[in-house]
């Protein structure tokens, strides 16, 4: 693995560790998703810009897209 990828991981431990802290309610992590979405939105326009932040995001809304018709559970609904 590389440093890249080791790194990566070890955010995401980092991250999810500090969600099962924070966050322990389902509420509570639909709430930390949307703070950390508002935070890596921030990052990326900071660093790559605004066209560069949409093609990403748009490729990211395209995965959820793929995952979407994989995944057969009921997917709640947030009004």
């Amino acid at each position: 693995m590389g440093r890249e990828a080791r790194k990566i991981r070890d955010y995401i431990t980092k991250i999810e560790t500090l969600v099962i802290k924070e966050a322990p309610t389902s509420d509570d992590q639909l709430l930390f998703c949307a703070a950390m979405v508002s935070m890596v939105r921030n990052i990326y326009l900071n660093t790559l810009g605004v066209e560069q932040t949409n093609i990403i995001f748009e490729q990211l809304a395209a995965s959820f897209q793929m995952v979407d018709e994989f995944y057969t559970h009921d997917k709640p609904t947030i009004h």
